[in-house]
């Protein structure tokens, strides 16, 4: 069962506290000068920002994946040492045709086929362009958590949904030709879209903010 998500404020002390519902959050912020508050997804991320502490990334490797309904598409790969802060890696920015350019995948081999394709899944294709993309540019035999906004990424890869729409299946299917031909270890993480960072750290919502920027940018100048 999904953790309910709550509203948090950090500031200033005299509303700080964890808020059922946004009309609570709302009516307590309201007015107040400099109050920082946002939406988390569970009541532990919400103590946890409380504590001053927030969300951080475990050390390991991780790759943020975003794309939109005009064929931007942004990754984002982030490194975090045992003993030091999260270091983007590589971040690019493209669009669903670039991504799909003299890759594996039939159906998008033209650009008049992307772009029929972007017309009638939108968001859906970006999102899985990203995926694309993300397994591409990491290093051979690493071992990564794919961070996601959309769910879909991680459900059709680890078979939780069945893609029904044969574009979809071809791209999964590359998808995971690729994974196996890299030797990569991968693990999918769902992180709510478009979340903020402005109440305490949160370090998923900061990177994959910075992925989706990556996208809007991309689509912007195509």
């Amino acid at each position: 069962m999904a953790k309910a998500k709550v509203y948090v404020v950090t500031a200033p002390d005299r509303i700080r506290g964890i808020y059922a519902s946004w009309p609570d959050c709302a009516a307590a912020v309201k007015g107040v000068s400099g109050a920082r508050y946002q939406a988390v997804g569970s009541r532990e991320q919400a103590e946890a920002m409380l504590r001053g502490e927030g969300t951080e990334l475990e050390p390991g490797l991780y790759a943020f994946v975003d794309g939109n309904h005009l064929g931007g598409v942004g990754v984002v790969i982030v490194e975090r040492a045992a003993n030091g802060d999260p270091e983007i890696v590589e971040a690019v920015g493209l669009t669903v045709a670039q991504v799909f350019a003299g890759a594996d995948v039939r159906a998008l081999s033209t650009p008049p086929a992307v772009r029929a394709a972007l017309e009638r899944l939108r968001n859906v294709l970006a999102e899985l362009a990203a995926l694309h993309l993300a397994l591409r540019m990491l290093p051979e035999g690493a071992a990564v958590t794919i961070v996601h906004d959309y769910e879909g990424i991680g459900a059709w890869l680890e078979g939780r949904w069945r893609a029904k729409d044969p574009l979809v299946a071809e791209i999964v299917a590359a998808c995971r030709d690729l994974i196996g031909r890299r030797r990569l270890t991968v693990r999918f993480r769902h992180q709510r879209g478009h979340a903020a960072a402005w109440a305490g750290r949160d370090d998923f919502a900061h990177f994959n903010a910075r992925a989706d920027a990556l996208a809007s940018e991309a689509a912007s100048e195509r």
